[in-house]
């Protein structure tokens, strides 16, 4: 068997409900998550039974967040607003596509599990067209929330599941597949299905409290967006005139996070966490490299995802709360000729960016995170329900051609500690898109979950125009902390 799909549908009885989402979740961007696990299989492994064990956990899981039977559709309220709808044509597909039979085997370019495995994985060979599923829903009025799809390729198999941002954010997505986990291995070993880890599922217009009193432009970091298309990207271009951009793959390991912490200690002599040591000297790196011209830009700007729900206050949030709560952004701001400064070889002397610029860089991105606390949240929902349109705000942000960087954090969530069962086992590594970025710079650097077998490393992947990365890798200053996987 080549191909096989499965769609698993709400109960009729649901049918016509619609689920309100929170002004957060209306904000999210409008696309998909998109997250591959790699697991390799033993020789002669049941592609069929692998296949049904998924189809079994996710059976289970939808009775759980039964939200990934739903279809994203929009409101009839003059707002822009889009809603969860169950009706008799949504539902979650599970595709099997095998690779290695028939005419599907020369469909598939990029090799088998040890050769993505040798090269650690590269986005390049993650080809939405033959990985995602999404094809069939690319001009659909109401988009599934879940697409999930099994691709067995010699030696493994790569599960790729697109769940829509408007359904949940990075965490909800760690916990939909921690919950995935365990009900795959229970269907691997023939237990009965596992316990629920127990979804916050509460009303999502409940989850925080707006604050009434704000205006626009008491908020830096917001602008008004030019349409709804315009909306959440960060980015201007014209996609005619792009250059070559591509994914590139970089490590630090955990000895060398140690170092970068203990070279940014600040006047407190107190060294800075991971994501701020990393995320100034990203920073700094990404900037030199970039070539960016500190006179037509003279400000700089890094934003930062944060897990709003361990800062939320009356009431307080679950770690398992299902939606989005990863707004506002933490944004720390320098001088680009500050971050911009090449460094230099002096023998038997520190370059003065690590005495001064990035150890700043790092207090800077602490104070912003820090500022991202209960009050922004609700102060921002406060200035969401003012507007006239779900989409009437965007981020004050130029990722591309400008100067500014996303830098999203999922180091945390453990994916890669995730216990599939005796026949698949943990994935050999994880990846992520939000959208579709192919080919198309979006200034985001993205700090992925440490694999088990990088002892505590770190993988962070970033995608710019191939000049951009070229210089990038001949860095000197670079090398000395990541090294290049590809």
């Amino acid at each position: 068997m080549e191909t096989l799909t499965t769609t698993l549908k709400p109960d009729l009885a649901t049918c016509s409900r619609t689920i309100e989402l929170s002004p957060i979740d209306q904000i999210a961007p409008r696309e998909y998550l998109a997250v591959h696990f790699f697991f390799r299989l033993r020789p002669r492994a049941d592609k069929l039974r692998i296949f049904r064990q998924l189809e079994s956990g996710l059976a289970q899981v939808s009775r759980e967040v039964p939200e990934v039977l739903c279809s994203v559709d929009r409101r009839a309220n003059g707002r822009e607003e889009l809603e969860l709808l169950y009706h008799a044509n949504s539902g979650a597909s599970l595709t099997f596509k095998d690779y290695t039979a028939g005419s599907l085997r020369s469909q598939w370019p990029h090799g088998s599990f040890e050769d993505l495995e040798r090269e650690h994985f590269p986005y390049t060979k993650l080809d939405r067209r033959l990985v995602l599923g999404l094809d069939a829903w690319k001009d659909a009025a109401r988009k599934p929330s879940l697409v999930v799809q099994a691709n067995f390729i010699e030696g493994g198999v790569m599960v790729t599941t697109c769940l829509h941002h408007l359904v949940c954010d990075g965490s909800g997505i760690f916990h939909f597949h921690r919950a995935l986990a365990r009900q795959v291995a229970a269907a691997a070993t023939g237990q009965a299905p596992a316990d629920h880890i127990g979804f916050d599922r509460r009303e999502r217009h409940t989850v925080v409290s707006p604050h009434a009193d704000v205006r626009l432009e008491d908020f830096p970091d917001w602008m008004p967006a030019l349409s709804e298309d315009d909306a959440l990207k960060g980015t201007h271009y014209d996609p005619a005139s792009l250059p070559k951009v591509k994914y590139a793959i970089y490590f630090i390991s955990k000895a060398n996070i140690k170092r970068l912490r203990n070279k940014l200690r600040g006047v407190d002599d107190l060294p800075p966490s991971t994501i701020e040591a990393a995320g100034a000297f990203l920073w700094a790196n990404k900037l030199q490299a970039r070539d960016i011209d500190s006179e037509r830009y003279p400000e700089a700007k890094l934003s930062i995802t944060i897990d709003a729900r361990a800062r939320m206050k009356d009431p307080v949030v679950s770690p398992t709360y299902w939606g989005n709560l990863s707004e506002p952004n933490a944004v720390a701001r320098m001088p680009t000729k500050d971050l911009c400064q090449p460094p230099r070889s002096v023998p038997g002397q520190t370059h003065h960016s690590w005495h001064s610029i990035l150890p700043e860089a790092a207090l800077r991105i602490k104070r912003a995170i820090a500022a991202v606390d209960n009050t922004a949240v609700r102060r921002l929902v406060g200035l969401l329900n003012q507007m006239p349109k779900a989409t009437s705000l965007t981020w004050n942000v130029d990722r591309w051609p400008g100067p500014d960087m996303l830098i999203v954090c999922i180091n945390k969530l453990l994916f890669n500690d995730l216990d599939f069962g005796p026949e698949l086992g943990f994935s050999e590594a994880f990846r992520f898109t939000v959208g579709d970025t192919e080919g198309k710079p979006d200034g985001r650097c993205l700090v992925l979950p440490p694999r088990r077998a990088d002892a505590g490393g770190l993988e962070i992947a970033v995608q710019y125009d191939t000049d951009t990365l070229k210089r990038l890798k001949r860095s000197q200053e670079f090398a000395e902390f990541f090294e290049w996987r590809n």
